[in-house]
């Protein structure tokens, strides 16, 4: 494997000397020379600078680099928003503070990941057979769930004009779908989480909640462009609002890891769950993307899980019980059920749900330092 090239300037040739060592792993090469045209930036894809009492001179160094196609980042004095957001629109994609020697080092090997690399997170899409079957409500705690074990979960409501997630949630301001669109190449994580409103929980929320207007811009492609955008910046994606098959649902839907149909116990949402399920065979999507759910699962039903599975033509993937006072509760006062209810069986199989979907095993319930750390800011 040829040595990927790293052009590094403006830091302390200790802290470049440190940075280098603990790369060894990634085989990268010190050059010299900045990358001065795009085709330079294949063997000098990585760049570090440093702004070094010289922040205009940095910058412009920062914007050259990235002109090239190289990926850069910056190591500034302090966590100055002012300075984080001219770094980005410098066109840099990582930023680090002076001293913090760790998290330069991630920011490098997550350059050094983007690439073809990269770890992007899980897109879960929720799809409801039809209207009233409880898909935000499962929306909400399934990205809930998965915030308790540690990853760093965004809620999305794709509902541009009527969507539920903010109210249900009680999470009001913030960064609208639009606001983030239109400022996807200067928003880094930081800015991203200093913009994007949390629940108590943990879980970032975004919605179109104000300027209505703005979301009848938003095609199929900039959903796409969304979803691919926050994918770099979570470990799961938990998409709702999507009640139908526009262009704007099809490009969430094609960008998703799993769809997650969710249907209730009633002959007309089982007979939509079957249309739905050929319409997405006809799609291309093979039924191991399907994660079939059947909610408010009551035993004394005659149209049991059983039934539902040989209806469709696919195995239900998980069952979730019918607790209809702890979901309006939580509701009520913007909770999760985790909140309200933490032994029921409502809480007990969408924890089960979300590690089903995430593939997680026994330590997902004891994350690291990092994710921990990630998760709470």
């Amino acid at each position: 494997m040829e040595p990927k090239g790293i052009y590094v300037t403006g830091l302390a040739p200790a802290a470049e000397a440190e940075l280098l060592t603990s790369l060894r792993d990634l085989r990268l090469a010190r050059v010299d020379e900045a990358p001065a045209r795009v085709d330079d930036a294949t063997r000098t894809p990585l760049a570090v600078v440093g702004l070094n009492g010289n922040p205009d001179g940095a910058f412009a160094t920062v914007a050259r680099l990235s002109a090239s196609g190289a990926r850069v980042a910056v190591v500034g004095p302090a966590k100055d928003p002012d300075l984080i957001l001219r770094a980005m629109r410098a066109g840099a994609r990582e930023y680090a503070v002076v001293g913090d020697a760790a998290r330069l080092q991630q920011a490098v090997r997550s350059l050094a990941r983007t690439d073809g690399a990269a770890a992007a997170g899980q897109v879960l899409a929720v799809f409801p057979a039809k209207g009233g079957m409880g898909a935000t409500t499962l929306a909400a705690n399934l990205a809930a769930d998965l915030v308790r074990g540690g990853d760093r979960t965004c809620l999305v409501d794709l509902d541009l004009q009527l969507g539920d997630v903010n109210a249900f949630l009680d999470v009001h301001g913030g960064y609208t779908i639009t606001d983030v669109v239109a400022n996807m190449r200067r928003l880094d994580r930081e800015l991203l989480d200093a913009s994007v409103q949390a629940h108590r929980s943990g879980v970032h929320v975004l919605a179109q909640e104000e300027r209505l207007e703005e979301a009848e811009h938003l095609d199929a492609a900039a959903v796409e462009k969304l979803i691919a955008f926050l994918r770099q910046h979570y470990q799961h994606l938990v998409l709702d609002g999507l009640r139908g098959f526009d262009e704007r649902s099809l490009g969430a839907l094609d960008a998703a890891d799993r769809v997650v149909l969710v249907v209730t116990q009633e002959v007309p949402a089982v007979r939509n769950a079957q249309r739905c399920v050929e319409l997405f065979r006809k799609l291309g999507y093979p039924d191991a993307k399907l994660a079939i759910v059947v909610n408010r699962c009551l035993r004394s039903s005659n149209i049991t899980p059983e039934v539902i599975a040989e209806t469709l033509g696919v195995p239900v993937t998980a069952t979730v019980a019918n607790d209809f006072a702890a979901a309006s509760r939580a509701v009520q006062r913007g909770s999760t059920i985790l909140e309200e209810a933490p032994r029921s069986a409502l809480s007990r199989d969408v924890s089960t749900l979300a590690r089903k979907l995430s593939g997680a095993d026994q330590d997902r319930r004891r994350p690291g330092m990092l994710r921990r750390m990630f998760a709470r800011r």
